[in-house]
């Protein structure tokens, strides 16, 4: 696909602001602005023994603790599921909630982290560097669980591998599982096909013209 495609586009792909009717039941954990919340809550469930490890794995990055440890010992594995999830004017949906005839790709979001840019080098020789980065995700579910006493609101999703070309995003398959916390989601993103098959993210109109400047510079 070519940038004057992409930019084509874009130009049509354009998220409508979203009202919550006043009767919708809504849901925003302690600790946690209003500007995020759950919608379409489901049945309580017990996580699937995978979904337990990331979970743990999720705290254990989240509080640097270390695994095994005695706060996994009695972790409750039951989380109330829910199936979207709120952000000020934007709703998120899952994959769980999307139905087989639908058309629109409401769960394909792009998430920020913080990451060690040194990651791979031992800090001997370079010190931890923490920089944003984005990743691109397919949200599952979303889900509150209680830990440490504290009620957190999570999405459980599946990361993708991808590469950046003068300011494209190609979807290069999937990468790993995870949890995380719903404050790391920055907008969702559409899905295209292009020359030869490959599919490409398209993200909201603003970063893809930041990304298309830098990769001119």
């Amino acid at each position: 696909m070519h940038q004057h495609q992409l930019l084509t586009y874009m130009s049509k792909f354009n998220l409508p602001e979203v009202s919550v009717d006043s009767k919708t039941e809504c849901f925003t954990a302690e600790e946690y602005e209003e500007l995020y919340s759950f919608m379409s809550r489901r049945p309580r469930r017990w996580l699937t023994d995978v979904e337990f490890k990331y979970l743990k794995q999720h705290y254990v990055t989240v509080y640097s603790i270390p695994n095994p440890s005695p706060a996994f010992v009695d972790m409750d594995c039951n989380v109330q599921i829910w199936y979207r999830c709120r952000v000020d004017k934007t709703v998120y949906h899952c994959s769980n909630y999307q139905r087989r005839n639908s058309t629109r790709l409401n769960h394909l979001v792009c998430l920020e982290q913080t990451v060690d840019a040194n990651a791979n080098f031992s800090y001997r020789v370079r010190p931890e560097r923490m920089v944003p980065r984005e990743f691109y995700a397919y949200v599952h579910f979303y889900c509150v669980h209680t830990f440490r006493g504290n009620p957190h609101m999570l999405m459980y999703s599946s990361y993708r591998r991808v590469a950046f070309h003068d300011g494209l995003v190609e979807d290069l398959g999937h990468q790993h599982d995870g949890f995380q916390d719903v404050r790391i989601l920055q907008h969702l993103c559409a899905r295209v096909t292009g020359y030869g098959g490959k599919v490409y993210f398209v993200d909201a109109p603003d970063v893809i013209e930041g990304r298309l400047r830098e990769a001119l510079l």
